[in-house]
């Protein structure tokens, strides 16, 4: 009982002091951006929502001031550049609490944020990486999940290793490296599992969003690839020949068209 009053009372006082910052990396994302944003807010003990732009030709950058949010332009405008915007993000952002959400759900609610950040509150969590209730698609399953079943075991537990939808304490992305691109999110859970950080995966429920077209999800299938890998040589799981080997036999594996990470 004692135990149980504690951790109610923690949770409580965390609720009170700590505050959330929501992260959406973004280019060329107009007809998205204002409910992101508004949506964002409307979540409990948000106080800042950032855009990082990635250039955009439209015009993502003045509806989201209109709406309130920060705007940051991303420190190198490459592509992909998604890993470069949440470092940006994580680097300049207030919140004791960070959040990072695509900003393309369509079905975002103020509660699917809160349920990212809530674990972290509670004391359960350093880090959450959110899972849904669609199957994983085939870049996760084909390249993500293999590599980290042979490399890293004890990560193969997580649904959703390449989820976008992640909450961490600030102070946790100071400790690890940002990849530039799409291999950042399984980047971030390698590095900061071996920090000792503490990770749990949240199950976010529905996730209704944007398919890939086929030539984001090859890139993207290498990029993952080579984020494993490097990691898996600099623990010594591995050698550069086999990394190389397996890099050049991607584009043998069928992706089919578009889908889902």
């Amino acid at each position: 009982m004692f135990r149980l009053l504690s951790r109610l009372v923690l949770w409580f006082v965390g609720l009170g002091f700590m505050d959330v910052s929501v992260v959406f990396p973004s280019k060329n994302r107009e007809k998205y951006v204002r409910k992101a944003v508004r949506t964002a807010f409307k979540a409990r003990h948000v106080r800042e929502v950032i855009i990082v732009d990635g250039g955009s030709s439209d015009n993502t950058v003045d509806v989201a001031l209109k709406e309130g949010a920060r705007v940051i332009i991303q420190s190198n405008l490459v592509y992909p550049g998604k890993g470069v915007a949440m470092r940006d993000g994580a680097y300049l952002s207030s919140g004791d609490i960070v959040v990072f959400v695509d900003i393309d759900i369509a079905n975002l609610t103020p509660q699917f944020i809160e349920k990212l950040y809530t674990p972290i509150m509670r004391g359960d969590a350093e880090f959450v990486k959110g899972c849904f209730g669609r199957a994983a698609g085939r870049v996760t399953e084909l390249v993500a999940k293999p590599l980290l079943r042979m490399f890293y075991p004890e990560l193969a537990r997580f649904k959703q290793p390449l989820s976008g939808e992640i909450a961490g304490l600030r102070r946790v992305f100071y400790q690890v490296e940002f990849e530039d691109g799409w291999g950042v999110d399984v980047g971030l859970l390698i590095d900061l599992y071996r920090k000792g950080v503490k990770i749990v995966e949240e199950d976010l429920g529905f996730k209704e969003h944007e398919m890939k077209p086929l030539h984001a999800l090859t890139d993207m299938a290498y990029q993952v690839a080579e984020a494993i890998l490097k990691r898996a040589i600099r623990d010594m799981k591995i050698d550069e020949v086999w990394a190389k080997k397996y890099i050049s036999t991607i584009n043998e594996i069928d992706l089919g068209g578009a889908g889902y990470a």
